[in-house]
């Protein structure tokens, strides 16, 4: 999986809608298809993150000079928003917030996350391989606090799937 870039999803989006678009990914080199993507650059948290975030993702698939939406749909994963990214993109997770451990209570605290040319692999280790192709996913969530609603976002990334040799 390579990532190309993090995009705007709304113009309603004010809460990490600028903030997460200053992150730099490296190209795909079909030479080392294997190696790890190189990313530089800085990412906001606008709000304290926790399992207290219920989120959903849909992804589009790129086809016949369009997006197909809702190609995968992934709703309301059974744990939080923390423990869903840390147990599904942990080399990810580990270098961009570098949680004091990878168990247990997770929360990622506001604020920025600088990456320094890091190396990442994109593996989504709790998910059968995707078909090869250009997809864009929308990842959603929202904070229930007792039932009522709080902070929402929305991030959307656009990535490629390659075929492994």
């Amino acid at each position: 999986m390579t990532v190309k870039r993090f995009l705007i999803c709304s113009e309603n989006d004010t809460s990490w809608g600028q903030n997460s678009s200053s992150l730099r990914f490296g190209h795909f080199n079909p030479a080392k298809p294997y190696a790890p993507q190189i990313v530089t650059g800085t990412f906001a948290v606008p709000f304290d993150l926790d399992d207290s975030f219920w989120i959903s993702a849909r992804i589009a698939k790129r086809a016949n000079n369009q997006w197909k939406k809702n190609y995968f749909v992934l709703n309301r994963f059974p744990v939080g928003f923390c423990s869903t990214a840390r147990s599904n993109i942990p080399d990810c997770f580990a270098k961009l917030f570098k949680p004091k451990s990878m168990t247990g209570h997770c929360s990622i605290p506001k604020g920025a996350y600088n990456l320094d040319h890091e190396s990442i692999h994109w593996c989504l280790a709790n998910y059968p391989t995707m078909p090869y192709g250009s997809y864009l996913m929308s990842l959603t969530g929202q904070q229930l606090v007792n039932g009522v609603a709080g902070n929402t976002f929305q991030l959307c990334t656009e990535f490629d799937m390659t075929p492994q040799p």
